[in-house]
């Protein structure tokens, strides 16, 4: 009996390690069913870029200091030309109003308001009607070349923070999209875009050339053809015209 009893001892020992293999097994199934991605959680679960990686569009100022030191006539070919471009990104960017500063209680207040006549002629070369632009003195404190400041309000595109890396790429079970995903393009597209007002919204439509409108509605009311004349014969394009039938560029 004893010899039995030590037998099933060590044969219990053994098979422990079995057991406690066969345990874990086990809890493993429920445990494994229930874990899941930290891409399950928002905003990882998003598949959209522009919710996962947004970027933010904010108002910001646009700002030209031209330097006018005392006695000067007006300003110098590099200001003008400095001035030349702030204007055209003002055009592209669509702006609504120009602000000018100009310095008073300096001693380069009259040469302040002669760069001002420059300025004005530049506006009015650019297109800037007199509606869009508002003239406002500031105070110099003494500083003897203090400068005519031009701003406008304009839109400022901030890319989002890419570089998370956190997760194992080479393993995901769930196949779900990685937290980087998508980012360096909206970082990208941030960085590239000519006008960030165009990301948050629409341009308004430009008035529509009427030259074409006019021509094909007076040959409407003569009864002639409307449509463009493409033949050698200078006639109409047949509805079904082959490739040989189109005269060669520059034949009309």
């Amino acid at each position: 009996m004893a010899q039995i009893f030590c037998s099933s001892r060590a044969g219990f020992r053994a098979a422990r390690p079995l057991l406690a293999l066969l345990a874990l097994s086990v809890l493993a199934v429920p445990l494994g069913g229930c874990w899941k991605s930290p891409r399950f959680k928002e905003p990882f679960t998003l598949a959209n870029p522009n919710q996962r990686h947004p970027i933010t569009v904010e108002q910001g100022e646009a700002t030209l200091d031209l330097a006018v030191p005392p006695g000067a006539r007006g300003l110098n070919r590099t200001q003008q030309l400095q001035l030349q471009a702030f204007l055209r990104d003002y055009s592209d960017q669509g702006g609504e109003q120009m602000l000018v500063r100009a310095p008073s209680g300096g001693r380069n207040e009259s040469a302040a308001m002669r760069a001002y006549d420059d300025v004005n002629r530049g506006l009015r070369a650019a297109g800037i009607g007199k509606g869009q632009v508002v003239l406002e003195p500031y105070y110099a404190g003494g500083d003897p070349a203090a400068p005519l400041r031009l701003s406008y309000l304009t839109y400022i595109a901030k890319a989002p923070d890419c570089g998370d890396w956190s997760e194992n790429l080479g393993s995901d079970p769930q196949n779900m999209p990685y937290p980087n995903m998508g980012c360096s393009t909206q970082r990208n597209l941030a960085m590239a875009v000519a006008n960030p007002r165009d990301l948050v919204g629409p341009r308004p439509e430009t008035p529509r050339p009427g030259e074409r409108r006019d021509v094909v509605w007076g040959k409407y009311v003569k009864g002639e053809v409307t449509g463009s004349k493409w033949t050698p014969a200078n006639e109409p394009l047949p509805e079904r015209a082959t490739a040989s039938e189109i005269a060669p560029a520059g034949a009309n």
